[in-house]
């Protein structure tokens, strides 16, 4: 099958039907369903509050139905979606997922979707909380430059999946085009927390490999066969990780809104470190919550809501437990800052930090010092190894080994690591900043057999810089001396 063809005959019949409009004299259309009644008319409008994740939209304070207005957009546009990466990501209102809609039981919901004229593809939105055909899709059906609209009922409490069905519609929800849609019950969520974040699960099929630098576009090939290049939480690699990770105290509840876009990988998705403590299977709020679950199955397509606790502080990690898609971009992290609670979680030996943590320092085996055997200098294999130079440093990778484990460089040397993988599991290089935090000094994934080259900047400042492999920080430690 070829798809660019299919979509090419699906633009130009949608074209034409555009210019047949045009014909008759009619321009921007406005579709309203039946739910738009006289009861519809006498409720009070309000319009959606929108924000882009892992931001969630504040609950309503409203003790009736109303009408409310959602005002989305249609976009285009090249953005990162791993480090050095970029891609044309079609979304809602720019984000992916796009902004989480809130609405209550009982609400009339107006949808409006505009598709800006400088887009270059169909668009449409099919809202799995929609009793009527398609979820809307038909009824929202906007060539570049159109505005359509539509209303509907919202009859059953939960959180729904919405996506663009346009095109063969796997491509168009590959490129980022999904979110979620609350429906609170009529009196509010169950109970109150301290956070609520939402998070949104996805595959990018890239033509070029994992980590290939630059503008990429989509593979069908890969996208029919399933193979992504990316598994991303909230539309990049790095959406929750250093400054970008969720945050808590402990002694907080945290509610984690989580679709699955797809288009086409079941998530289990896990919290390392905590039990879930309440989970709405599906984001069915009908029914009774699950209580003290470890891990829960969300289908592309699907979501799910839960409820949890923060009884120690650290850092924990949001994966989909399929875990080698950890290694395609599949990790966020919750950071939890507060005091120890050795009655819940108590370590009786020397702590080291959890894989692939944004914040905590890792620290260096005895053997990884300045005077240990397995080290080199920047300046013995620079160009010039003065400061602000340029430097060139090579590190091989093994099964689980640095081969080089302490190095030395001059304050704001620009530094060019040549990271050459001879194992066979994926690593990859972070580099700590003074105050021992792991934050966003990290090169891509690298896997067996892989190399890739990764710059760094020197800080200014003299001291000792801890490195490590994020996926193994326990056995794959070294140093960075800067003098």
């Amino acid at each position: 099958m070829r798809f660019p063809a299919i979509r090419r005959f699906i633009f130009r019949s949608r074209a034409f039907y555009t210019a047949a409009l045009a014909v008759l004299g009619v321009g921007t259309l406005l579709v309203l369903g039946s739910s738009c009644t006289t009861e519809s008319h006498s409720l009070s409008t309000v319009d959606a509050v929108l924000v882009a994740p892992p931001a969630v939209p504040p609950p309503s304070d409203r003790s009736s139905p109303a009408n409310v207005v959602v005002d989305l957009t249609a976009t285009e546009q090249q953005k990162e979606i791993a480090p050095g990466v970029s891609y044309d990501v079609w979304g809602f209102n720019g984000s992916t997922p796009g902004p989480m809609i809130r609405v209550r039981l009982g609400d009339t919901v107006e949808i409006k979707l505009t598709n800006p004229a400088t887009n270059t593809q169909p668009h449409n939105i099919d809202l799995h909380a929609v009793n009527g055909p398609g979820g809307g899709m038909d009824a929202s059906n906007v060539l570049p430059g159109q505005s359509r609209a539509f209303t509907f009922k919202a009859q059953t409490a939960g959180l729904f999946a919405y996506h663009c069905a346009a095109g063969i519609v796997a491509d168009h929800i590959a490129n980022g085009m999904y979110g979620a849609i609350l429906v609170e019950p009529a009196n509010g969520m169950p109970n109150t927390v301290d956070h609520e974040y939402y998070v949104g699960q996805s595959e990018f099929y890239t033509t070029g490999p994992n980590g290939a630098k630059g503008a990429q576009d989509l593979d069908y090939t890969k996208l029919q066969h399933e193979d992504p290049t990316y598994v991303v939480f909230n539309g990049n690699s790095k959406s929750l990780v250093g400054n970008n990770a969720l945050q808590a105290k402990t002694g907080e509840t945290v509610r984690l809104y989580f679709v699955d876009g797809g288009p086409n990988f079941i998530s289990s998705f896990h919290v390392i470190g905590e039990i879930l403590d309440r989970v709405w299977a599906y984001g069915g709020l009908e029914d009774q919550p699950l209580h003290g679950l470890q891990s829960v199955l969300v289908p592309p397509g699907a979501t799910t809501i839960t409820d949890f606790k923060v009884d120690v502080p650290g850092d924990y990690k949001l994966v989909d437990h399929a875990v080698t898609r950890v290694g395609l971009g599949a990790a966020g992290f919750l950071h939890v800052i507060g005091d120890a609670n050795p009655g819940v979680f108590n370590p009786l030996s020397e702590a080291t930090p959890m894989s692939m943590s944004p914040t905590a320092a890792a620290t260096p085996p005895a053997s990884a010092t300045a005077t240990s055997a397995s080290s080199v200098s920047a300046t013995a294999v620079a160009t010039q190894g003065t400061a602000a130079a340029a430097a060139t440093i090579k590190l091989v990778m093994k099964d689980n080994v640095f081969e080089t484990t302490a190095l030395t460089v001059a304050p704001g040397e620009r530094v060019t690591f040549q990271l050459d993988n001879e194992g066979k599991i994926p690593h990859n290089l972070a580099i700590a900043d003074k105050d021992g935090n792991f934050g966003d000094a990290a090169s891509d994934l690298i896997r067996g057999g892989d190399d890739l080259e990764f710059e760094w900047v020197a800080p200014a400042t003299a001291g000792v810089y801890n490195f490590r492999c994020d996926i193994h920080p326990q056995q794959m430690t070294g140093t960075i001396t800067v003098q």
